[in-house]
């Protein structure tokens, strides 16, 4: 029975498995909202990674009327530098540049206490049957601890004229071993974001 509770606790955790938004800022004063057109970069060395983030985004950024374009199709073999970058701006005014940065990977491990329960004295309560499993589980604990992994990413949108930030956000995944599922829920919660602060339409 403890074998079938861990292992349906470890799977609707799986399932559960996902990304969510963990800070998030925008520059009120900035008056040219919502964007017109951005430059999208995530800054990898991992090409496929790289590609599928960038896609994603440019397709919801697009979809939200922004004039978007992933590096990676400008640069697919290699992440553009610096100098790449601006003279991609200066050649067709782009608004902003969308930059995803990792930020941190991290492996956690995550204690579930099992059905036993501590000390708690003697009460009008005490039973034989309460008092003998409760001494019963000590001798053998089900507890149980699992591994995660948590990824965070951090996500910039700088204006091109200022080359200051005007929104920024950061998220955090949980054990992301399908990437392009975490990329597309990701990407969604991004816009979402984006749209609720009055960056996209």
């Amino acid at each position: 029975m403890r074998v079938i509770f861990i292992s349906l606790c470890f799977l609707l955790l799986t399932a559960c498995a996902s990304s969510n938004l963990t800070s998030s800022w925008v520059d009120k004063t900035y008056t040219k909202m919502p964007i017109k057109s951005s430059l999208v970069v995530a800054m990898s060395d991992n090409l496929r990674i790289r590609r599928i983030f960038e896609d994603d985004m440019v397709q919801d950024l697009q979809a939200k009327g922004v004039n978007a374009i992933a590096s990676s199709q400008l640069f697919p073999n290699r992440l553009p530098s610096k100098s790449d970058i601006a003279g991609y701006i200066n050649k067709h005014n782009t608004q902003t540049v969308f930059v995803a940065k990792l930020v941190n990977i991290e492996e956690k491990n995550i204690n579930y206490p099992g059905s036993r329960y501590g000390y708690g004295g003697y009460s009008s309560g005490l039973s034989f049957n309460n008092y003998y499993n409760n001494s019963y589980s000590y001798i053998y604990d089900d507890s149980y601890t699992v591994s995660y992994e948590f990824v965070n990413v951090e996500f910039t949108l700088f204006d091109t004229q200022s080359h200051k930030p005007i929104w920024s956000t950061s998220s955090e995944s949980v054990d992301p071993n399908n990437m392009n599922d975490i990329i597309a829920e990701l990407t969604h919660i991004l816009i979402e974001n984006m749209q609720d602060n009055g960056v996209v339409r």
